[in-house]
């Protein structure tokens, strides 16, 4: 009897863990979807994986020449390199501007009194338009995904070197956008 006992005991919290874990998954899920990064002995994942996958859409895509990017973006990219310095979350964010500006300097607003876009609106515009790779339209929306990630998760944590790499994809979606004439 007392090894039954004992048995009971021994499995009374991983029982309780798993069950609580079936019971919650949904809001364990969206937890974990929350999460920008993760650290356990070796393992550690981050906000990286996102800009990974970012990155190797935007290795397929065709990079438009350098002149296509104007001097008011340049300073724009110089200040949001300033920005990543002191707050990497909020140049992720205002690093969204660059692929808004160029989208409505096509032609891409609504509005008749104020000129706004929304992300949304960006991307279906893109696809609609035909004039866009897959690719493109790939890097942009998971663009558009980490911005939103970093602008409405309170717990969203981004290193710097990670908003410099984000930047640098959004000068590129910017750039692809700028390079298509409408």
């Amino acid at each position: 009897m007392d090894h039954l006992v004992e048995i009971i005991k021994a499995l009374a919290w991983p029982v309780a863990v798993i069950w609580m874990s079936f019971i919650f998954r949904a809001e364990v899920r969206a937890l974990l979807g929350r999460v920008s990064s993760f650290k356990y002995k070796g393992v550690e994942a981050s906000f990286g994986k996102s800009l990974e996958k970012a990155e190797s859409d935007a290795k397929s895509i065709e990079s438009p020449a350098q002149s296509q990017i104007e001097e008011s973006e340049n300073s724009q990219v110089e200040q949001l390199l300033r920005i990543s310095e002191v707050s990497p979350r909020a140049a992720v964010v205002e690093a969204w501007t660059l692929i808004e500006t160029a989208a409505m300097k096509h032609g891409l607003v609504a509005g008749a009194t104020i000129q706004r876009t929304n992300p949304r609106m960006i991307l279906s515009h893109l696809e609609a338009s035909g004039k866009f790779s897959p690719e493109s339209i790939h890097l942009i929306n998971e663009l558009r995904q980490i911005r939103n990630k970093a602008s409405h998760l309170p717990d969203f944590a981004v290193t710097q070197s990670d908003a410099e790499r984000y930047l640098e994809l959004a000068v590129k979606g910017a750039a692809v956008i700028s390079a298509t004439k409408s």
